[in-house]
């Protein structure tokens, strides 16, 4: 009984790998289509995210399956809870990456602000490195990986910030870039919205190992 459960776990941890994978190259994609405005690459990307949907609910119903077929004790318990929570922040994740493939097209090109960009693409590069390396933390059981993953989400904060300040004076001096200055709040809120999204991961990866719920954000 106990070999079945822990490869039914083991199963688990690599679907939820394979998962957070398609999530950063969800990420990746959505960045690249906001910056070339290619229509197929953002196709791509919302068809991707029915995949990561269906990825999540896969998750929830087996790891349903394993609690109420194969009597988990306390800390296989804290692992099937993990991938229930931590597959509901992936799924997210990939909403956010559509929202921000979709946004490029509401940019013209002729009130496109190339700081704002560059900005946004460092932020985005940030955010999927934070994916990729909790996704580590979460294969390896890196406690102390996933707290120093969450705490470099204040990075993704100060590009917000950042960004914030530059669409704003840009709108104040020019009326016709109000519309473009919106889009680029809104594309960096989502982009930080994937930060916290990563922080809370890296929180279900500490409760697997300490059974507490930590705030880490």
């Amino acid at each position: 009984m106990r070999k079945i459960l822990e490869r039914q776990l083991e199963n688990l941890h690599k679907d939820f790998a394979n998962m957070g994978s398609d999530a950063a190259s969800a990420i990746q994609n959505a960045i690249d289509a906001f910056e070339s405005n290619d229509k197929e690459l953002i196709h791509k990307v919302i068809d991707n995210d029915q995949n990561i949907n269906e990825q999540e609910i896969y998750l929830e119903r087996k790891a349903a399956q394993v609690i109420a077929l194969q009597q988990p004790v306390a800390s296989d318990l804290r692992i099937l809870i993990t991938i229930l929570k931590a597959s509901s922040d992936l799924e997210r994740i990939g909403d956010h990456a559509v929202s921000i493939a979709r946004a490029g097209l509401r940019i013209k090109r002729e009130k496109k602000n190339p700081l704002i960009e560059e900005v946004i693409s460092d932020m985005s590069h940030h955010a999927h490195e934070m994916l990729e390396q909790i996704i580590q933390a979460y294969v390896e059981n890196d406690e102390h990986l996933a707290r120093k993953i969450a705490l470099s989400d204040r990075k993704t904060d100060e590009y917000l910030k950042k960004i914030r300040k530059e669409a704003f004076s840009s709108m104040q001096n020019d009326s016709e870039f109000i519309s473009s200055g919106t889009e680029y709040i809104v594309v960096a809120s989502h982009i930080e919205r994937i930060g916290d999204y990563v922080t809370n991961v890296a929180e279900w990866i500490v409760y697997t190992n300490t059974g507490r719920i930590t705030e880490l954000g």
